[in-house]
């Protein structure tokens, strides 16, 4: 039976778009599924006693800049040193992610078109037009996620999901969690890949 690893993460996270495809390729690689988790992050922030990324000082904010450049070369991918609409509120991309699992759609390629949206092409994911575009443009059904994505059902599933984060010590974006085992930041895939190679072994 393959491992599961829990993916907790703010859809407009600088840290998430950097880590979402080497995660993606470590579940490949060791035929793990991911569960995908996305948080509301001020909730969480505030559970855990700790602060947004963006209401860090400005020298920690200006050093953020610098390693998500320096990650962002590693990883081969585009990334705003300030993108045009962040932060802004996760919510809705958050409820569009938990939509698509429901409609049995790629939360994968949902994930990272939101996380895209922010960080390289300079949309403002809280708002339906812009998120639907940016939907479309990886040819998915805007109209029909944006709809369910509104539902009693998914607000709640939402509302769950960050309970769930808190309840196991998520404390940031992205934490990923394996049989209760948490790690912290994108950088910790190969922590990762060890703890899921010990399990197949």
């Amino acid at each position: 039976m393959s491992k599961v690893i829990e993916y907790y993460f703010s859809p407009v996270s600088g840290y998430a778009y950097l880590g979402h495809q080497a995660l993606m390729a470590l579940a490949r690689e060791t035929g793990a599924h991911v569960r995908f988790l996305p948080i509301i992050p001020h909730q969480v922030y505030k559970a855990a006693e700790t602060v947004a990324p963006f209401d860090q000082s400005e020298v920690r904010r200006s050093y953020r800049i610098e390693d998500q450049a320096r990650w962002a070369r590693l990883r081969g991918l585009r990334m705003a040193k300030v993108p045009t609409h962040y932060p802004t509120c996760p919510r809705l991309a958050g409820r569009v992610i938990l939509a698509a699992g429901r409609l049995g759609l790629d939360q994968d390629a949902i994930s990272m078109a939101c996380l895209r949206g922010v960080w390289a092409e300079g949309r403002n994911i809280a708002d339906p037009g812009d998120l639907g575009e940016a939907l479309r443009q990886i040819d998915m059904p805007a109209f029909e996620l944006l709809h369910v994505a509104e539902s009693e059902e998914i607000r709640d599933e939402a509302d769950a999901v960050t309970e769930r984060a808190i309840a196991a010590g998520v404390f940031g974006s992205p934490t990923y969690v394996i049989d209760g085992e948490r790690f912290w930041g994108q950088d910790r895939i190969d922590f990762m890949r060890e703890t899921l190679m010990k399990a197949a072994a």
